[in-house]
């Protein structure tokens, strides 16, 4: 009920807007790597974060997700949706039409909903 309240009051626009997947890979932003905590068809959370980037600032990114039967890479534009302690969170702004088709499919496959 708490959180419920302190988002009515907070504006909170930092809500998930698709359901996450662990994940294993990397995040490549301004050539540093970060490790891949969890995605989304819609964002990422990584760790690792050492505060460059803030709530609200845009940014490139270079995403790069294994799995057992597949490497999905993609370069995109992101915005932070949240920061804390060394995990970032950011929606994705900016990706090309045909690497947001293969996302829609991994997700598709991954969570079982064809």
């Amino acid at each position: 009920m708490w959180s419920a309240i302190k988002s009515a009051f907070s504006g909170d626009s930092d809500r998930r807007v698709a359901p996450r997947v662990a994940a294993i890979g990397t995040v490549t932003i301004d050539s540093s790597k970060f490790a891949l905590e969890n995605w989304s068809q819609s964002g990422i959370l990584i760790s690792g974060h050492d505060g460059r980037l803030i709530k609200g600032q845009k940014f490139k990114m270079t995403v790069e997700v294994r799995d057992d039967s597949r490497v999905i890479v993609f370069n995109a534009e992101a915005v932070v949706v949240r920061a804390a302690g060394d995990k970032l969170a950011a929606q994705f702004h900016r990706i090309d039409k045909h690497k947001k088709q293969a996302i829609v499919e991994y997700f598709a496959h991954k969570t079982g909903s064809r």
